[in-house]
């Protein structure tokens, strides 16, 4: 028996027990469906779909294709006329929820094998009830097996539209509503999973602390409203920039914090300009038109694997101080140096 998967907003799919992927791969469409707002979507494209919106979604059809069938057996039953939806050629894009996948046909988020097989079980019933109505429109009666074979149909309807349910509510437990990102709880066990594997394997591992440049600025400015803009930007654009192994996660307020797993200093240095180099150089759009340049600091740190985790994020936050100090819009390593310039730097600020 397979389970529903989602993947954070990049897909759902049905998947065993033995299908495994690294946590940047699950969440990096979620956090690049946060960028595609006015910056990305066109005109007559509907917002890009949050896990809270297929949640709706999937409530509002299982709702409406019970109204449905309620109708169609009162029809059959009472031998009242059919409605006209039930009998149009289109019936199945006649309802909400049809319209709505129909709508988001191109939405990352519905394109998966999970949504293909609900939409088609949409379809199948719409147009069985329509014929098993013309059925008895003809005064015939309807045959045990076809009768049968539509409420499979909506069995599987409401069995697919849970699973794919219980697996966005769980996804919607787990990330950032805003930006699209895992939440700290999830970075915790990530965290722990990455540093044990390093240990086991030896393998690199590098840390970095990321804080939007100038942030309160934008709130002051332009509004929370056009924060909240700017806030989901930035988690998409870093998150489409990166490699699919590595991951990002909302660490609080206008800061982030990304592992790159198997990755030296060097390594890790490049991605980070190239995160940096994709936001400075693209200003992020408001709904207003206005068009915001944005840019943000780093902090990295290489894990060590003989002190603890929190010492290594700790590191990397002194880095990020160093940057901020440094003029902002730029990538700092933490070195030993580092740790002499910020106690000096605490000591002036005691005195």
């Amino acid at each position: 028996m397979t389970k529903t998967r989602v993947i954070s907003g990049k897909r759902a799919c049905p998947m065993t027990p033995s299908d495994e992927t690294g946590r940047g791969a699950k969440n990096r469409a979620a956090a690049k469906g946060s960028e595609t707002g006015a910056e990305r979507r066109g005109p007559d494209r509907p917002p890009a779909c949050k896990p809270q919106d297929v949640l709706g979604a999937l409530d509002e059809g299982v709702d409406e294709l019970r109204r449905f069938m309620q109708a169609w057996h009162r029809s059959i039953v009472c031998g009242k006329p059919p409605d006209r939806r039930v009998m149009a050629l289109d019936s199945h894009m006649q309802t909400q929820f049809g319209k709505w996948m129909s709508e988001r046909s191109g939405d990352g988020l519905l394109q998966q094998p999970a949504f293909e097989e609900l939409t088609r079980s949409h379809r199948q019933i719409h147009e069985q009830a329509r014929r098993l109505a013309n059925v008895v429109l003809e005064g015939q009666p309807i045959r045990t097996a076809e009768y049968d074979g539509l409420i499979n149909h909506v069995s599987r309807f409401y069995d697919q539209s849970r699973r794919l349910r219980d697996a966005f509510a769980k996804l919607v437990s787990e990330i950032d509503p805003l930006t699209g990102l895992h939440n700290r709880q999830i970075m915790a066990h990530d965290l722990d999973v990455e540093f044990e594997r390093g240990q086991r394997t030896g393998g690199p591992l590098c840390l970095a602390l990321t804080d939007i440049d100038h942030f309160k600025r934008v709130n002051d400015t332009y509004g929370h409203a056009a924060g909240d803009v700017v806030l989901a930007s930035v988690a998409g654009r870093f998150q489409s920039n990166l490699r699919p192994y590595d991951s990002i996660y909302r660490y609080g307020g206008e800061e982030f914090l990304i592992t790159l797993p198997n990755a030296n200093t060097g390594t890790a240095i490049s991605v980070l300009e190239r995160l940096r180099g994709a936001l400075e150089t693209a200003p992020i759009a408001l709904s207003d038109g206005t068009r915001l340049p944005v840019t943000a600091s780093f902090g990295i740190v290489r894990v060590k694997y003989d002190i603890p985790l929190k010492q290594s994020i700790e590191r990397a936050d002194k880095a990020l101080y160093a940057a901020k100090q440094g003029g902002r819009n730029r990538v700092v390593t933490w070195s030993e140096a580092l740790e002499t310039e910020t106690l000096e730097d605490q000591a002036e600020e005691e005195e």
